[in-house]
């Protein structure tokens, strides 16, 4: 059965007529009017509920680190440091999970630490420590030793990396790896690999080819009398010149030895220091026993001087600098640093 509505205006009023079971679809109608406004009301709610939970997590924070370990997660910390004998405090930045610089005396930090008029010079420094003594890590790939004053003083390199303060270790202290044919030991610190062998065969699973295992590698390539870290030292590092360095290039200067009980063929090799200033070694043997001196400035190579020829300083006075020899194949043998 077709049903049918009929609307028609009668004195402004739109009216409806059905025949046989309008009232029924009528009232079907407002019940589906009502529902899509619930929905539509939930789905409003909903968008406000996820608005709130959205700025809610969005609100994330970070928490400072004392040198054993624990965490505060307070704006406002109990130092590690004292204030004049009594309980300190230190502001945590949440935002990063760094310490704020100074120390404050009440738990708002709202209250500097300030040393009596009756201490000594020495209560003074004591009561106005402000950093914790040790290293600190001053970018991805150095740390310095940071002064119970704040102060900074010697910088290492972290060959691969500082994290917490520490060098991070990039190998296993001892043991071997390849790289293409070369036959490279992790140093004493994990720090770095270090060339220990040429493989006449290749290298393969860490180790020559045609060796059974690490120990019989270490003890054949020792007797190749092998030219590694423990062949060099510097004997003497004039890094900083009289006068202008830039005017007085060959008082830059730095002699190496050859500690070995036999002699080093350093064909190919090359002296670089941080900024990658290279020096690279043409035909040159340096026997047992014997030490060259490598200056910054002009001049004629001899047996035991060799000149850089650049035309600038090289060495960094202020701030330190690294020396590293490396073998014809790119790998840091041995290096000296200096702040």
């Amino acid at each position: 059965m077709h049903v049918r509505a009929v609307a028609f205006k009668k004195e402004g009023v739109v009216q409806l007529h059905y025949k046989k079971g309008g009232f029924f679809i009528f009232f079907l109608a407002i019940v589906l009017l009502i529902a899509g406004c619930s929905a539509e009301n939930k789905l409003d709610s909903g968008a406000a509920d996820n608005s709130i939970t959205a700025d809610a997590v969005s609100k994330i924070y970070r928490a400072c680190k004392y040198p054993n370990d624990d965490f505060c997660e307070e704006s406002c910390c109990i130092a590690a440091e004292k204030c004049n004998g009594e309980v300190a405090y230190r502001e945590c930045d949440l935002g990063t999970g760094e310490w704020k610089g100074g120390i404050f005396s009440d738990s708002e930090c709202s209250s500097g630490c300030e040393a009596m008029e009756s201490d000594t010079k020495e209560q003074k420094q004591i009561a106005l420590k402000a950093c914790n003594e040790g290293w600190k890590c001053i970018n991805k790939f150095e740390r310095a030793y940071r002064n119970d004053d704040c102060s900074f003083g010697e910088v290492e390199r972290c060959n691969s990396g500082c994290v917490n303060d520490t060098c991070a270790n990039l190998c296993t202290p001892g043991t071997f790896s390849c790289r293409n044919d070369i036959l490279r030991k992790c140093d004493e610190d994990g720090s770095d690999w270090r060339y220990y062998s040429a493989c006449d065969y290749g290298c393969e699973n860490n180790t020559c080819i045609g060796s059974t295992n690490s120990s019989q590698t270490q003890n054949t390539t020792q007797s190749q009398n092998i030219c590694d870290d423990s062949c060099f030292s510097v004997t003497n590092f004039h890094y900083d010149a009289e006068g202008n360095d830039n005017n007085n290039e060959n008082d830059e200067y730095v002699t190496i030895k050859n500690s070995c009980s036999f002699s080093c063929n350093l064909e190919g090799w090359e002296i670089s220091d941080d900024s990658s200033h290279k020096y690279s070694f043409a035909s040159f043997n340096l026997g047992n026993g014997n030490s060259f001196t490598l200056y910054t400035g002009e001049g004629t190579d001899t047996e035991s001087r060799l000149y850089w020829n650049r035309g600038s300083a090289v060495w960094n006075n202020d701030g330190g600098d690294t020396l590293y020899l490396k073998n014809q194949s790119g790998e840091t043998i041995f290096s000296h640093s200096y702040s």
